[in-house]
């Protein structure tokens, strides 16, 4: 499965949490943006305190264990892919909705590992979510649980999301093995925000929308009703967007400086690294196509095809309500 396929990073930055028990999925479906109901292999979903605003982004993942000498999906237990450093906060946040319930919670940070395959030549048909089903993936034994191996639910474009026990044998692949970082910044190309970057932040300006992460008609979950309601008749304005420095001398660090066409300001850089950054942008006021200042910088914005789609088709649904 892995041959001729571009990059692999270990995302050490990633840890697997179990939920498991009679009331396990009940739970999670009052407390996360999307469907559980709906979940294939795996699914991007966050959690939302009262307010509306992001506690932690998470794939969730369903396990399988053999039963009758076959691979079958465990209907009480579910895996959760966060942030490490998030996952303090996330666990208590969980137990406040556990009293009277059969739940428990087990952390697999040293038992489950985090892995993903991406990059150019990596060419997906399955949908995301889906499982990538390969008889030789099968490398645990009879009784332990089967390794994970799903298209990226939030959007295929950064390929395959693993959750193995072990290091995959990658010896007879033609594969780099990255590092994290290499990982991180092929997401941010993408718009696409994990951990840190989404806490306190309002689903719809980190992208959340964009990535199958918010299902809009599932019914109640804690901050439901400000989600529906910034989405039916709210404008968000802004954006955390990517960017690319197009001048010659990009050694700058552009944090915290505003982004300007003119006079007028557009937005501000968020963080900024070599030739790349990520901006707080007033989408909705300019052309993305367009370059833009920053100091004495000049930037323009990245815009995938998957990101520029959905950005397209977001616009377009806030100018038909005016």
């Amino acid at each position: 499965m892995l041959k001729k396929l571009s990059h692999f990073a270990r995302l050490d930055n990633r840890s697997i949490v179990s939920i498991k028990g009679r009331d396990a999925c009940e739970i999670l479906q009052g407390i996360t943006t999307n469907d559980l109901r709906q979940i294939q292999q795996s699914q991007s979903t966050l959690f939302l305190n009262t307010n509306g605003r992001v506690i932690c982004e998470a794939i969730l993942h369903r396990p399988q264990i053999q039963k009758n000498d076959e691979w079958q999906y465990c209907n009480d237990e579910i895996w959760m892919d966060i942030d490490k450093e998030i996952k303090s906060s996330l666990i208590n946040h969980i137990k406040k909705f556990l009293i009277r319930k059969k739940v428990q919670i087990t952390d697999y940070e040293d038992q489950l590992h985090v892995f993903q395959v991406y990059g150019p030549q990596v060419k997906l048909s399955n949908k995301e979510g889906e499982a990538i089903t390969d008889p030789n993936n099968d490398l645990s034994e009879e009784g332990d649980y089967r390794n994970i191996v799903a298209v990226d639910p939030r959007s295929s474009s950064i390929g395959i999301r693993m959750v193995t026990n072990e290091m995959p044998d990658l010896k007879e692949n033609d594969i780099k093995v990255q590092d994290l970082a290499h990982f991180e910044i092929s997401r941010l190309t993408e718009a696409i925000f994990e951990g840190k970057e989404v806490v306190n932040k309002i689903p719809f300006q980190v992208n959340f929308d964009f990535w199958n992460s918010i299902n809009l008609s599932k019914g109640c979950y804690v901050g439901q009703e400000l989600t529906a309601r910034t989405y039916h008749t709210g404008v968000i304005r802004k954006r955390l967007l990517p960017f690319k420095i197009v001048s010659n001398d990009n050694t700058d660090n552009l944090e915290d400086q505003i982004i300007i066409n003119g006079e007028q300001e557009v937005g501000k850089v968020v963080k900024s690294s070599n030739n790349f950054g990520i901006a707080n942008v007033n989408y909705l006021d300019i052309d993305l196509e367009k370059e833009y200042q920053v100091g004495n910088k000049i930037i323009s914005f990245i815009l995938q095809e998957k990101l520029r789609s959905n950005l397209i088709k977001y616009i377009e649904l806030i100018q038909s309500r005016k």
